[in-house]
């Protein structure tokens, strides 16, 4: 009885594909299941907010999102390169990566595990009991964590995105219901509730590896010899990104405070979902990419993101206008964030340019991916160290917006320099 509808659906996207220059058959079936995942990332992360953000004081919420801080920076030496690694090498038949990619994330993971116990030990002596038990659960999770997510970039590199949208599902209902729990039962106690959030991803990913494994990868399946090389690359690429990520709440918490830091987060919390959730683009285009002749996709690729960026626009036009009654609804207790929020929703408009720095992955332009990792972060740093003691809140705003428009430059000044 659907099937006439079926058919005309898939014409109208074939004819779709004159003025898109797209596979829009792949890009809905693919970005469809993409689209679950990553509604399903977004709206728990969301819900977890919002839980959190009635449940936890201002002072507990901001110390909560320190030690998250924290970890994340800590992650860095668990080699987090190697996801995009394999998502890059996976599609050029390299199928025996996973096992090797899962064992030197754990590895690198210990290292990051002894700087934690370390900042355990700080904290300790500062007489911080709180911070001190946070490190040291994070100092259990690091190794684990990063390994055991890797196989969800090794199926979206094999295009099984339906499974990588149902694990990914899965695993951030583990997460939500365990964290909401706990959250109500210790709402005075952020290391206790970090417990929740770290192992309710590491426990589900763990099953999924192995289940992932098992059914794809075969003994004698090639591995790329420079694949672990390769991921080191990318993760010095990425490290300063993610320090400069995470730096910023870190001045806020110490120049500012906690409270100061929970309305920060509150504020960039829909503007990061809705730009996580714009990762889909350049996601499935790595699989793509990975197969095309690099001069057909430069010929296209500007006017798709034109398109694209003025979708984004207008979305983030509706959000300006929007914000003051979400914040009503559902963070009544932080409605001194929504011109933070408002300003930040900018910073959404920078995603529709991530699909050339896929391009320039895929063609493995390590030099300019270099100084796309280390330019942009490194002046968002700056500017934060400036600007985040003298004008608050502003001054960490200000920091993600300069980043975002010099990365954007950069961006479009090397995708012009590629050969044609």
């Amino acid at each position: 009885m659907l099937e006439p509808y079926r058919t005309r659906f898939i014409s109208l996207l074939r004819w779709s594909e004159r003025y898109t220059g797209t596979d829009m058959m792949y890009l809905v079936r693919g970005g469809s299941w993409l689209s679950v995942a990553q509604f399903a990332v977004s709206l728990s992360g969301f819900v977890l907010t919002m839980v959190l953000a009635n449940l936890l004081s201002p002072e507990h919420l901001g110390e909560y999102r320190f030690l998250i801080a924290g970890f994340t920076l800590v992650s860095i030496l668990a080699l987090p390169g190697m996801r995009t690694a394999l998502r890059e090498s996976t599609p050029k038949g390299y199928r025996g990566n996973l096992t090797l990619a899962f064992s030197a994330m754990a590895k690198w993971g210990l290292l990051g595990s002894v700087v934690s116990l370390c900042i355990a030990a700080y904290y300790f002596i500062q007489d911080n009991s709180g911070l001190a038990l946070g490190f040291i659960v994070i100092a259990f999770a690091t190794p684990l964590y990063n390994a055991g997510t890797g196989y969800l970039e090794y199926l979206t590199a094999l295009k099984k995105v339906r499974h990588t949208a149902l694990y990914t599902t899965a695993t951030r209902v583990v997460v939500l219901v365990a964290t909401v729990l706990v959250a109500l039962m210790f709402p005075h106690l952020a290391w206790v509730i970090l417990i929740p959030y770290l192992f309710g991803v590491i426990l589900p990913n763990l099953w999924f590896h192995f289940k992932t494994v098992r059914e794809y990868e075969r003994p004698g399946d090639p591995v790329d010899p420079g694949i672990t090389r390769y991921a080191g690359h990318i993760t010095a690429m990425t490290a300063l990104g993610v320090v400069a990520g995470q730096l910023d709440k870190i001045f806020v918490w110490n120049f500012i405070g906690a409270t100061a830091l929970a309305f920060f987060y509150i504020a960039y919390t829909i503007p990061l979902a809705i730009s996580q959730y714009l990762q889909i683009v350049p996601t499935l285009a790595f699989a793509k990419f990975g197969e095309k002749d690099p001069r057909i996709i430069r010929q296209t690729l500007l006017p798709k993101i034109l398109k694209y960026l003025l979708v984004i626009a207008l979305g983030v036009v509706l959000y300006i206008f929007a914000a003051p009654y979400i914040f009503m609804l559902i963070f009544p207790q932080y409605m001194a964030a929504v011109p933070y929020s408002q300003v930040l929703m900018l910073t959404t408009l920078f995603a529709a340019f991530l699909p050339i720095k896929t391009y320039l992955t895929t063609l493995k332009a390590t030099r300019n991916l270099y100084i796309l990792s280390v330019i942009p972060p490194a002046v968002r740093i700056l500017v934060a160290v400036l600007l985040i003691a003298p004008f608050g809140i502003w001054g960490a705003v200000c920091s993600l917006l300069i980043e975002g428009v010099i990365r954007t430059g950069l961006l479009l000044f090397f995708f012009l320099r590629t050969p044609r």
